[in-house]
C-alpha cells in the first residue's frame, strides 16, 4: 500500500512494528523553492551583527571550522543517527565527522554559499537563490528531533539511582528520596502487542486498591511483623531512604496478595549523604531554612502557608495574607439556607430562585486574618445632585475621594465564621469558587485600631471569584480552605481537614493506589506529596500489576513520561506549576484537589502519560498513517478576472494554509547560516523556540486563511486563463481527492525538469504562456471557488501538489478521527444520539456500556495535551466557532486561532475562496474567561432562557451534540492592549514609555461572547485560554506585581 501513495506520506501496515522515537518525534517542515535575495542578504547581516559565523568554506582553513563544530558535537550526531553509547568510540568518531562533513559540502546551499563567497560583489545575476530545503537540518541531520529516550541507557548503568527531591520547589533541600533505577525498568521494544491481554490468572480486578502508605517516607527501615503494620517512629529529616515494596507481599506470579487489605511501602536501609555546607544553611531564609529542620517538621500545613505567604507579600500591610484583582459576581438571597448542603456550585446555581444580582465587577480582594474586603474605585454616580444640594452621597463617589482619605472604597466585607461562612468549588473549568456569608459591613466604633463586622439584615450574600490566573485561583482556594490563623497559638478553620488517604488512579490499567497522609502536628504532608514522590511511589506500586509493562512501560521507553492531574467528570488539570505567579513555591501543588472534594462529583487525582498531540493516525485497515511534514514557501497568486499577480507566502500549520504578505512571512533562516556552534542541543533548543515563535508570528499576521478540508481537488493549471469557478462535485470520482491521492506522483516531464525558473527561465523558451501555466497549480474549493498559484519553477510546482495532497488527505482523516474521540468521550455523560448498529449481528458481542463519568476516558490526554502547557506548537488552539463583539448584536461565523497570547479572527463567508483576517487581534493580557451558567446569566435579558430544551445536532466531520445552550458558551472580559503586546507570549516585554499604563478597577472591559458546537470543545477551548493566560502573567511578573499592589487599603 505504501507504494500507491505520494513519497512524502507514510504508512505502515498494522503488523509492522511502530518506529523508534528518533524517527517520528517532531512535527517536521520543509520550505518548497528557492528565497529572495533579500532576504538572504538579510539574514546576513543579522548574523554578522550578532558575532556568528557562517560554515561556507573551501578551504583547508574553513573545513577545519565546519571539523571542529562536527566533532565537538559528534557524539549528539551519533545518537540522533541511532547509535548506542556503548558503541561509541575513536573510530565512530572519526566515521561521524567524514559522514556529516560529506553531507554538508554535497548539499546544494553549501555549493551556493561557496559561490557567493567567491564573487567580488553582494548582488547576484538572479532575484532568486537555493532550493527546497527542511527547516532545522544541520550538516545534513535534522536537530529540532528529539534524542534517545532517558530510558534508554547502556545496560552497564543498572545499579544507578535517581535522586528524587523531597520538596519540588526548594532548590536546596538536603532531604531527598532516592529511588532504585530498577523502580523504572521497560520492557523491550516490540517484546509486547499493543492489544494484548494479559492471562486470567495475572490480571487485577477492577477498583482495586494498592495501598502505598507515604506516612512511612519519613519513617526509619522497620521490616513489617505480622502481616503489613507500619512502624510510626519519628527520625531525623537529614537522610535519604529508599523506599521498597516487601517481598512478603508479592506473590512469585508478579500479582498482590490479598484484595480488601492495606498495602504498605516501606523503606530500605538508609544511604548516608553528607550535611550541607553551614554557609549553605546560613543562606537560607524564610520558610526554605524551617521545612527540613525540627522546627519545620513541627509545622502544619496551615502555619507553612502562612510563612510563605507572609515572606511573599513582605511588602503587604499589616496582616494582609493575600491580595489580588479579581472578577467578581455578587448576589443576594432572603433564604439564610442557599445551596445544598452549605455547597454553591454552578449546578445549584442553576436551580435556584429569588436571587438578586448585583452584576459583574472586578475588586481587589484582600484578605486579613478573620476576613475578606472587597476594595473598588470611587465613581461619581450623582453628578447633578452634587451640584444642586452638595449631598452627602454624592461627595462620596466624587473622584477625589480615595486622595482625601487615602484608600480605595470598600465594597464589600466577607467575615470568615467558621458556622456561617462556607467555601464551595464553583466550576472546575473556570476555577471559579463562591463563598456564602451572612451579609456584614465594618465597623471601628471610632478607634482605628479596633475594627468590627456589625450584621446589617437577614439573609445570605453570595461572592463567586474569578481569577484570571488557574493557578493563583486554586492556591486561594487551597488557603481558604484549610483556614486560617487569628493569632500566634489558635489555629480557626472553616471545617475542613486533611483526610487520612489519598488514593491515585491510573485510568489505562483501572487501578488505584491509596497514600496516606501524614497527621498530626509534627507532620507535614507537604514533604511526601511533592510530584516526583508521588510519581516514583505509584510506580513502585504499579510494577506489580500484570498489565504495566505492556500498556505503560512501553510507552515510557518510547520517551513519554507520566504526570498527575486532578479530573472531574471529562475535564483534565494537569500538575504542572510548582510556584505561584509571583515565584514563591506552591508545596500544595498535589493536594489542593483535596478542597474540592464537596463538589457533587468531586475530582479524582490520577497518574497519566503526558500526551502530545500526535503525529500519527490509524485507519480503519489498520495502517499506521504518519503526519507529512508541513509546507512553507513563496508564490504568485494569480486574480481570475484580472489575472494580474500577488506574491504571497503560503505555510500551513495543523491542518490550515495561511497567507502573507512577503512584508510579514517571516521565512525561515537558511541552512549554513547557523553560528559557531558550541553545544548542539543547546542550539537544537534555541531554534525549536526562534521557530514556535516565527510560527506564531505567521498565525498574527496572516492575511487570510483556507481549511485543507475545504480544498476538493489540488491538480496542475489545466487552462492558460484562470477559470473563476469549477463544477467538480466530491462524489465525482475523477477528481475525488481520495482518488488523486491514491495515484503515482505528479508527472514530471522533461521540460519541467530543464526548468531553471525565474524570469531567467521564461527567456529560453518560445512558450512562455505554456510553461507559465506549467508552473501553477490550482486548489479546488468545496465552495465551489478555484484559488491558482504560480511557484517560481516546474518543479516547485510538483512539490507543493504532492505535499499538498498528503496533507489534505492527513487532516480530513485526522478531523474525522477527532470527532469519533469526542462522541465516545461525550457518551460518558449521555447516550448516543444515534446509537451504533452492526453489520452483522452477533449475540455474543455485549451492548454498549451505559454512561458514566467515572470510565478511565485515555482520550482525554490528547484532548487536554500537553502541547498546550509546554508550548511547542506556534498554534496553541484552533476551531471554528460563532463569536459576538459585545452583549448585542449578531453572531458571526469565523475560524479562531490563539497563539502569541492573542486570539486571531478569520471571517468565514459562504462562496469566498479565503478567510480574510480582521483587522484587530484580542489579547489575553488582563483578560478573563468564564464559560456556562455564569456566562449565560451575563447575558441582557431575554437573550437567554434557561428552560429551552437542546435540540440534536449533527455536523459534517459525523459529530452528534444535544448540550444546553449554556454549556457550549464561554465569555472573555479583556482590555483592548497596545502593540507592545504582541509579542510572543513566552518572552518578557521590556519597559517602554509606548507601553500602555495599567487598566485602573473600574476601568469599562470589552466582552467577546463564543458559541462552540459541544461542551467538550468548549472545556477545551476554556483550558486552553486559561493556559495562555496563565503563561502571559508569569511572563511578565513584574508588571503583575505592580498591579496587585496598585492602589490603597485601609489599614
Amino acid at each position: 500500500m505504501t507504494s500507491e501513495l505520494p513519497p512524502s506520506i507514510t504508512v505502515f501496515s498494522g503488523d509492522t512494528p511502530p518506529p523508534g522515537p528518533r524517527r517520528y518525534d517532531t512535527h517536521r517542515r520543509m520550505f518548497i523553492g528557492p528565497m529572495p535575495q533579500k532576504v538572504i542578504s538579510h539574514t546576513e547581516k543579522q548574523q554578522s551583527k550578532q558575532g556568528s559565523r557562517r560554515s561556507n568554506s573551501q578551504d583547508d582553513q574553513d573545513r577545519d571550522e565546519i571539523s571542529e563544530i562536527i566533532k565537538r558535537n559528534a557524539f549528539n550526531f551519533f545518537i540522533r543517527e541511532g547509535g548506542r553509547p556503548e558503541n561509541w568510540g575513536e573510530d565512530e568518531e572519526r566515521n561521524v565527522v567524514e559522514e556529516m562533513f560529506r553531507r554538508w559540502a554535497s548539499s546544494e546551499w553549501s555549493q551556493l554559499w561557496r559561490s557567493r563567497k567567491e564573487q567580488k560583489t553582494t548582488s547576484l545575476t538572479s532575484r532568486w537563490v537555493g532550493s527546497s530545503f527542511e527547516i532545522g537540518q544541520f550538516l545534513g541531520v535534522n536537530i529540532l528531533k528529539g534524542t534517545e529516550s532517558a530510558q534508554d541507557v547502556p545496560s552497564g548503568s543498572k545499579g544507578s539511582r535517581l535522586i528524587i527531591s523531597s520538596l519540588s520547589a526548594q532548590k536546596q533541600a538536603p532531604t531527598t528520596i532516592s529511588v532504585d533505577r530498577t523502580t523504572f525498568a521497560t520492557a523491550p521494544s516490540g517484546s509486547h502487542s499493543e492489544n494484548e491481554v494479559s492471562e486470567p490468572g495475572d490480571s487485577i480486578n477492577t477498583g482495586e486498591y494498592i495501598h502505598a502508605s507515604s506516612s512511612t517516607s519519613l519513617l526509619p527501615s522497620v521490616r513489617p511483623q505480622g502481616g503489613g503494620s507500619k512502624a510510626h517512629t519519628q527520625v531525623s529529616l537529614s537522610r535519604p531512604m529508599l523506599f521498597d515494596i516487601p517481598s512478603s507481599l508479592v506473590q512469585g506470579d508478579g500479582a498482590i496478595k490479598g484484595k480488601g487489605k492495606a498495602r504498605a511501602v516501606h523503606y530500605t536501609d538508609a544511604v548516608e549523604e553528607e550535611p550541607a555546607p553551614p554557609a549553605e544553611v546560613l543562606e537560607r531564609t524564610g520558610t526554605q531554612a524551617l521545612l527540613d529542620t525540627s522546627a519545620g517538621a513541627a509545622l502544619n500545613p496551615a502555619s507553612v502557608e502562612m510563612a510563605s505567604t507572609s515572606e511573599a507579600g513582605s511588602d503587604l500591610l499589616g496582616d494582609v495574607i493575600m491580595r489580588d484583582r479579581m472578577l467578581v459576581r455578587t448576589y443576594y438571597s432572603k433564604s439564610d439556607n442557599v445551596g445544598v448542603r452549605n455547597r454553591f456550585d454552578e449546578q445549584v446555581h442553576r436551580t435556584t430562585r429569588d436571587l438578586l444580582d448585583a452584576d459583574s465587577a472586578e475588586y481587589l480582594v484582600i484578605w486579613r486574618k478573620d476576613r475578606l474586603e472587597l476594595y473598588t474605585d470611587y465613581v461619581w454616580e450623582s453628578v447633578l445632585l452634587f451640584l444642586a444640594d452638595f449631598d452627602v452621597q454624592a461627595f462620596q463617589d466624587i473622584p477625589c475621594k480615595e486622595w482625601f482619605t487615602g484608600h480605595k472604597h470598600i465594597a464589600f466585607v466577607i467575615p470568615l465564621i467558621p458556622t456561617k461562612t462556607h467555601l464551595s468549588l464553583y466550576s472546575f473549568v473556570d476555577s471559579t469558587f463562591c463563598i456564602t456569608c451572612p451579609p456584614a459591613e465594618p465597623s471601628h466604633d471610632g478607634s482605628k485600631r479596633r475594627f468590627f463586622l456589625l450584621r446589617t439584615r437577614e439573609g445570605t450574600n453570595i461572592f463567586i471569584f474569578k481569577h484570571k490566573s488557574r493557578s493563583r485561583a486554586f492556591d486561594w482556594i487551597w488557603r481558604l480552605w484549610l483556614g486560617v490563623i487569628t493569632n500566634n497559638r489558635e489555629r480557626k478553620q472553616l471545617g475542613h481537614k486533611l483526610p487520612l488517604s489519598i488514593d491515585v488512579r491510573n485510568p489505562r490499567v483501572n487501578t488505584k493506589v491509596q497514600i496516606d497522609i501524614p497527621q498530626g502536628e509534627s507532620e507535614n504532608p507537604y514533604q511526601v506529596f511533592t510530584p516526583e514522590n508521588v510519581i516514583a511511589l505509584c510506580m513502585k506500586a504499579y510494577s506489580a500489576v500484570p498489565d504495566w509493562k505492556s500498556l505503560i512501560e512501553r510507552e515510557l521507553s518510547r520517551g513519554k513520561k507520566l504526570q498527575l492531574a486532578w479530573r472531574q467528570d471529562t475535564d483534565l488539570d494537569w500538575i504542572w506549576l510548582d510556584d505561584d505567579i509571583y515565584g514563591q513555591e506552591r508545596p500544595w501543588s498535589v493536594l489542593f484537589g483535596l478542597a474540592l472534594q464537596q463538589s457533587i462529583r468531586p475530582p479524582t487525582l490520577e497518574i497519566r502519560i503526558a500526551e502530545h498531540l500526535p503525529n500519527h493516525i490509524h485507519l480503519k485497515n489498520a495502517t499506521r498513517l504518519h503526519e507529512p511534514p508541513a509546507i512553507e514557501g513563496y508564490v504568485e497568486r494569480i486574480r481570475p478576472n484580472s489575472q494580474t499577480r500577488q506574491g504571497l507566502y503560503l505555510s500551513t500549520h495543523d491542518g490550515n494554509l495561511f497567507v502573507m504578505t512577503p512584508s510579514h512571512a517571516y521565512p525561515p533562516s537558511p541552512p549554513g547560516l547557523a553560528k559557531d556552534i558550541t553545544d548542539i542541543e543547546a542550539y537544537g533548543e534555541s531554534l525549536r523556540k526562534s521557530e514556535i515563535h516565527r510560527g506564531a508570528m505567521q498565525i498574527m499576521h496572516a492575511i487570510g486563511v483556507n481549511d485543507l478540508r475545504d480544498i476538493l481537488v489540488i491538480r496542475r493549471a489545466l487552462h492558460p486563463v484562470l477559470q473563476e469557478s469549477h463544477k467538480e462535485t466530491p462524489g465525482n470520482q475523477k477528481f475525488d481527492i481520495w482518488a488523486s491521492i491514491r495515484e503515482q506522483p505528479e508527472e514530471r516531464t522533461s521540460a519541467d525538469n530543464d526548468d531553471e525558473g525565474g524570469e531567467e527561465g521564461l527567456e529560453r523558451v518560445d512558450d512562455k504562456v505554456h510553461r507559465r501555466m506549467r508552473r501553477s497549480f490550482e486548489l479546488l474549493l468545496t465552495t465551489g471557488r478555484v484559488v491558482r498559484f504560480e511557484t517560481h519553477s516546474c518543479r516547485d510546482a510538483a512539490e507543493w501538489i504532492e505535499r499538498l495532497r498528503a496533507l489534505v488527505l492527513y487532516w480530513k482523516q485526522r478531523h474525522r478521527l477527532d470527532a469519533n474521540e469526542e462522541m465516545d468521550l461525550a457518551h460518558s455523560r449521555r447516550p448516543r444520539l444515534t446509537p451504533r448498529t452492526r453489520v452483522r449481528h452477533d449475540e455474543n458481542v455485549p451492548p454498549e456500556s451505559p454512561p458514566d463519568m467515572g470510565a478511565p476516558m485515555p482520550a482525554l490526554g490528547t484532548l487536554y495535551s500537553w502541547c498546550i502547557l509546554d508550548g511547542c506548537k506556534p498554534n496553541v488552539k484552533g476551531g471554528k466557532l460563532f463569536v459576538r463583539k459585545g452583549l448585542w448584536g449578531q453572531y458571526k461565523y469565523v475560524q479562531l486561532f490563539l497563539a502569541a497570547g492573542h486570539l486571531v479572527h478569520f471571517r468565514i463567508k459562504p462562496n469566498s475562496s479565503l478567510h480574510q483576517a480582521t483587522h484587530k487581534k484580542t489579547s489575553l493580557l488582563d483578560a478573563y474567561v468564564c464559560s456556562g451558567y455564569l456566562a449565560a446569566v451575563a447575558l441582557p435579558r431575554g437573550q437567554y432562557n434557561a428552560n429551552t430544551s437542546p435540540d440534536p445536532r449533527r455536523y459534517n466531520d459525523g459529530l452528534e451534540t444535544n448540550d444546553p445552550e449554556e454549556e457550549m458558551m464561554f465569555m472573555i472580559w479583556y482590555h483592548p492592549q497596545g502593540p507592545h503586546s504582541e509579542h510572543s507570549a513566552h518572552e518578557t516585554t521590556k519597559s517602554s514609555k509606548k507601553q500602555k499604563a495599567l487598566p485602573a478597577i473600574s476601568e469599562e472591559r470589552k466582552v467577546l461572547v463564543f458559541r462552540t458546537r459541544s461542551r467538550l470543545e468548549r472545556d477545551a477551548w476554556c483550558y486552553a485560554l486559561n493556559c495562555e493566560i496563565e503563561r502571559l502573567v508569569r511572563a511578565r511578573r513584574d508588571r503583575e506585581i505592580k498591579l496587585r499592589d496598585a492602589g490603597n487599603i485601609k489599614p
